[in-house]
């Protein structure tokens, strides 16, 4: 309970009614370093939860799911899963329960063997440093899948960032379009695309759908969400 009346004197009130020789919430020491998992690590043969090779994980959702997809050694089924545990639309749910499937039998990491180099080749290009950036990388994932899309946005990779002011692509196709689309949506928090877009099978196919689905578990969790085993370790 306070009994001033202004921002100001609430302030100092709420400094005079604080324990003595305790700092207050909020200081303290401050932690730069991020730990950072391996694919050893998370081996699920170490985890108390495993059961064994008859009984797997003993409880309904991995406690290191997270961890495991950063450092890829999760299934393209648990990386989709929880990439997508917030979206309720139905129309999209049953595309992506469709690409789970049809990816248990040929999965799909890159468009082809020409995305991949592109892919590969821009990572070199931003460094080390800025593979952290996840919303860089999953833009640069989605650019690389269109080689003429490519070919006019990676002049504007510049400064750590895309320049996507600058950009502005000729000749789009209704393929490399919702590309582009996505790529700006993911670096700059745009709606260009929505669920309902996605879930048209009509206005995106399907392995357009895929690229979008697997950039946004890079956004979310970086290079390790494409690095997809073939079943969950359990």
């Amino acid at each position: 309970m306070y009994f001033t009346e202004n921002r100001y004197d609430r302030s100092i009130e709420w400094m005079m009614k604080g324990v003595p020789n305790f700092y207050p919430r909020g200081s303290g020491i401050v932690v730069t370093g991020k730990f950072e998992y391996t694919a050893k690590m998370c081996d699920c043969r170490l985890c108390e939860h495993y059961g064994g090779k008859l009984r797997g994980c003993k409880v309904p959702r991995c406690v290191c799911l997270e961890e495991r997809i950063a450092v890829g050694v999760a299934s393209l089924k648990e990386v989709m899963k929880e990439t997508m545990s917030e979206i309720k639309h139905s129309g999209f749910n049953r595309r992506l329960r469709k690409y789970i499937k049809e990816s248990e039998v040929i999965p799909m990491t890159f468009l082809n063997e020409q995305h991949r180099l592109s892919f590969n080749a821009a990572l070199d290009r931003i460094g080390q440093y800025d593979r952290k950036n996840f919303a860089l990388v999953a833009a640069l994932y989605l650019l690389t899948a269109d080689f003429r899309l490519w070919n006019q946005a990676r002049r504007y990779v510049e400064n750590h960032g895309i320049s996507f002011g600058k950009l502005r692509p000729k000749n789009c196709s209704e393929y490399s379009y919702p590309l582009y689309c996505a790529a700006k949506d993911l670096y700059l928090g745009t709606r260009h695309i929505t669920i309902n877009d996605l879930a048209d099978n009509k206005l995106i196919n399907a392995k357009t759908f895929a690229l979008i689905c697997n950039a946004m578990a890079i956004r979310k969790y970086g290079l390790g969400a494409i690095q997809f085993t073939d079943e969950p370790k359990t």
